[in-house]
């Protein structure tokens, strides 16, 4: 089971018509849509009706499209102050990209980062904004919000394009590699969890209590876990995810399903430097670490199954051993399991954001960017 539904986006485009919608920016989205990303254009004649119901309000339709993608892509461009609604949606994208970690790429499209600066506060657009202060009650809130915005986004990785700079479908070329790049990392969390032990009560809260928080989440599907070789999917879900939260449970030992899946966890946290959480569902640490009680009954039923000089048994007592070195949360039977899942959820809404920690790999090129240039990416 993950929290893919249909409407979900791999890419959000974000710009303002006039300047770029039928020219850089539409070309930019019909080549991310031959690369089969699944993109929400702003200004795409289909999504028309529903964004521009509202005037110049920001619709709850693009709202929910910013939420409920992996990649936000602003094109900045020189009319970029003339429209209050894609203002609005810059704002909602900033405050997006704090609250869900979703990534975000300014795209500088013949314009200079000062210049954006200067057209809404001190350039000829100033007359324009007079406008909308006779036309919007809350024009001084409005506009420190767009400021505010911006001004968080100024210092920024961007990627800029100038007239003589190169050829566009190169740099357009750039930009889908970013987004292709990041449409791998598909999973923010991958949950290991014995099903016969908390599938429908614990585990199956935290998984609820994620997505509510716009996290895409792996949860493998009832039914799955099964056989005695863990399934490529799994494999390929474990290593797209930025963190692993293994829910450490009294049967957890028992399954070689989960057994598996948490020696391939624990090779992603060396080879891949990954997160993984452990949750000590009713059990201790100590037990799971030193394979005592529940755990040390588990693995002695293995050795009976596999043999004591198993290579299988020797990777799944190392990999139990591993998390020794791991901190972790403890669930007690005298917990509320609600505030106790809460307090996880924020935990995960705190991890510092891809843009500016270049510990995860797919957004590497990204984050370690100091300056764009046409068919280079200088690093600092």
């Amino acid at each position: 089971m993950t929290n893919e539904p249909n409407n979900k986006y791999d890419v959000f485009l974000c710009l303002v018509g006039p300047d770029t919608r039928y020219t850089f920016a539409g070309n930019l989205y019909n080549a991310l849509r031959r690369n089969r990303i699944n993109t929400f254009f702003t200004e795409d004649n289909h999504h028309d009706e529903l964004l521009l119901m509202n005037g110049d309000q920001i619709s709850p339709f693009a709202l929910r499209a910013i939420k409920e993608s992996n990649l936000l892509i602003v094109v900045l461009s020189p009319n970029y102050a003339s429209s209050p609604r894609n203002l609005d949606e810059f704002v909602a994208i900033v405050r997006c990209i704090k609250r869900k970690k979703q990534l975000l790429l300014p795209v500088f499209y013949k314009v200079e980062r000062g210049e954006i600066m200067d057209a809404i506060f001190s350039g000829p657009d100033q007359q324009a904004l007079c406008v909308f202060e006779e036309r919007f009650g809350d024009y001084k809130e409005r506009v420190n919000e767009w400021k505010d915005a911006l001004l968080e986004v100024y210092g920024w990785t961007a990627m800029e394009y100038q007239n003589g700079s190169g050829y566009e479908y190169e740099f357009i070329r750039e930009i889908v590699d970013i987004a292709k790049r990041r449409q791998r990392r598909r999973y923010d969390v991958f949950l290991s969890f014995r099903g016969r032990d908390t599938r429908h009560s614990f585990t199956g809260f935290l998984y609820k209590a994620f997505c509510r928080e716009g996290f895409y989440v792996f949860m493998d599907d009832e039914g799955l876990e099964g056989g005695n070789q863990i399934s490529p999917t799994i494999m390929g879900a474990i290593e797209r995810s930025r963190l692993s939260i293994v829910v450490f449970s009294e049967n957890y030992g028992y399954s070689t399903w989960c057994l598996d899946e948490l020696s391939k966890i624990i090779e992603c946290v060396k080879t891949r430097n990954q997160m993984v959480w452990p949750i000590f569902y009713n059990v201790e640490k100590s037990d799971v670490c030193n394979q005592t009680k529940s755990y040390g009954d588990a693995m002695t039923a293995q050795e009976k199954r596999f043999g004591k000089d198993s290579g299988k048994v020797h990777k799944w007592r190392s990999a139990l051993s591993e998390i020794a070195n791991l901190e972790g949360e403890h669930l007690r039977e005298n917990q509320y399991q609600y505030e106790f899942i809460e307090r996880i959820v924020e935990k995960a809404i705190n991890i510092p954001s891809p843009c500016s920690n270049d510990s995860y790999e797919e957004e590497s090129r990204v984050s370690k960017c100091t300056h764009w240039e046409i068919g280079s990416c200088v690093v600092s």
